[in-house]
């Protein structure tokens, strides 16, 4: 039996049903996976005919566990901790000196190549490889934390199993638009410079507290499930969309850039801004709420607490920001 389950099929078949435990689902499955959903369930039912047993009670939505399937599902994810542990100790060991970080986000591009710069300045000898999630999602990355295919990850996160976060920054986000939209006039009386903003010169008696006064401007959305949309939604309430959408983002860049060319105000944050060139004709506002505040983590595995590498980029990161 033990050959059954951990033989070839293992690397491939095993996986495929811890995703589609995990979803519920064999179509989200299949689509987190890359491939048909067809040929997932073929390949699932390949397995549970060489097991002896049902894995799953499709008959359920979602579809659950058989009895069968639990224990399965838990011996699975024995293996996978003994895997990840493996990987660790080896890695610890050897004398490879090198880190692997990962980021999808546009605040993660700029912190990285902050902190990427200030480590190789102390420790040249190192070697580096940047992740930037252009496949997958920011959830797929924090999978890769938990599997010690990343040692670091730049998130937003700060609440996930066998998962440490580290604090290294904070952003405020702002609300911005291009002067020449429609409604951006009755509006230019609330506004603050980017320099203001920058440079932190204002009186906080201007920061908006009642948003209802953009209830007639229309906003180019993010993702639904992500960060950037939860914060819209809470700041902004039932917000006015664009008609232009934005597919697939991995970061806010082509929302700014559409909203300076003047198709629809965008949710920006202070350090996207520090990025930018001044621009007179863009206009810019600052919510008076807790949720226009948002920390920045560098996240790392829990069984990586006592890894020097990683220690070293945190203290680097920290050092490079704590002077802001």
């Amino acid at each position: 039996m033990l050959k059954t389950i951990w033989g070839k099929t293992m690397e491939t078949t095993a996986k495929y049903a811890y995703e589609v435990y995990k979803k519920g689902s064999f179509t989200k499955a299949a689509k987190n996976l890359f491939i048909s959903q067809p040929s997932l369930s073929a390949a699932i039912s390949k397995l549970e005919n060489e097991l002896g047993f049902r894995i799953f009670d499709r008959s359920t939505v979602p579809c659950s566990l058989t009895p069968q399937g639990k224990i399965y599902i838990e011996s699975i994810e024995e293996i996978f901790e003994v895997e990840n542990k493996m990987r660790k100790k080896i890695k610890d060991c050897s004398n490879n000196s090198s880190l692997t970080v990962g980021g999808s986000s546009f605040a993660s591009y700029l912190l990285l190549t902050k902190i990427c710069s200030g480590f190789f300045e102390n420790y040249p000898e190192i070697d580096v490889t940047l992740d930037i999630g252009n496949i997958g999602s920011s959830l797929s990355l924090m999978e890769k934390l938990e599997r010690n295919e990343l040692d670091i990850l730049v998130t937003y996160a700060n609440n996930h199993p066998n998962v440490c976060f580290e604090p290294i920054c904070e952003e405020r986000l702002i609300v911005a638009m291009h002067k020449n939209m429609p409604g951006a006039e009755k509006l230019r009386q609330f506004a603050i410079t980017r320099d203001e903003i920058l440079e932190n010169r204002y009186s906080v008696d201007r920061e908006i507290e009642d948003m209802s006064i953009f209830s007639t401007t229309e906003f180019l959305e993010f993702p639904i499930k992500s960060d950037a949309n939860q914060r819209m939604s809470k700041i902004l309430g039932n917000y006015r969309s664009s008609r232009y959408k934005i597919e697939n983002a991995r970061h806010s860049e082509m929302h700014y850039n559409l909203m300076c060319a003047g198709i629809g105000a965008v949710l920006t944050t202070s350090l996207t801004l520090a990025q930018k060139p001044f621009d007179e004709n863009i206009l810019f506002f600052i919510p008076k709420c807790e949720e226009s505040y948002r920390k920045i983590y560098l996240a790392y595995n829990s069984l990586s607490k006592n890894n020097k590498l990683v220690k070293k980029f945190i203290k680097v990161a920290k050092d490079i920001y704590s002077a802001k």
